[in-house]
């Protein structure tokens, strides 16, 4: 008889944490994976539910990066409305059998899944960097209304490259069984 291993905790992670080739061309700061936030998830026995890049599936590889104004329409967040039903619906199915979703983790500064800072358009228009200011990104946004709709309480963290051991740190407090 086969005996089930599964740990039972799960994290809801960005897009881009496992897969930076989904960024904006020139927007990447690995080649690859965040391989931090990954081992961290490995180390702490952590299956992983990776949301889609709405701004992916949405305007494709190729895409001029945008600010959260400019995704902040009726049919990006209808968009997104579609992807967080699918995430929901899972973790509805993980709950219901005792597994549970302990965090999502986003990117802070993104204009879809930024947690606390999101971004807007910089004065100086030559660029791809935006401003970043207070304020979630439309995927979490609408994943955050979707939750509280269905009753799951489940904490929420942007990361930040420039500081990845201090939000770790973080993190692993917030996942502490």
């Amino acid at each position: 008889m086969l005996k089930d291993k599964r740990s039972g905790k799960i994290a809801i992670v960005a897009h881009c944490i496992l897969n930076q080739n989904s960024r904006v061309l020139g927007l990447a700061e690995r080649s690859s994976v965040i391989t931090e936030i990954a081992e961290f998830l490995i180390r702490n026995e952590m299956g992983i539910i990776q949301m889609p890049c709405p701004e992916l599936t949405y305007a494709g590889l190729l895409r001029k990066a945008q600010t959260r104004d400019q995704y902040d329409t009726a049919m990006f967040r209808r968009h997104c409305k579609r992807i967080v039903k699918e995430i929901v619906n899972q973790i509805h199915e993980f709950e219901k059998c005792g597994i549970k979703v302990k965090i999502v983790i986003g990117i802070d500064g993104s204009p879809s899944c930024g947690v606390t800072e999101t971004s807007r358009e910089n004065p100086c228009k030559n660029t791809l960097k935006h401003e970043r200011v207070k304020g979630s990104g439309v995927l979490m946004e609408e994943l955050s209304i979707a939750l509280k709709k269905r009753n799951f309480s489940i904490p929420f963290y942007g990361i930040r490259y420039e500081r990845l051991p201090e939000d770790l740190a973080e993190i692993e407090e917030l996942v502490k069984d």
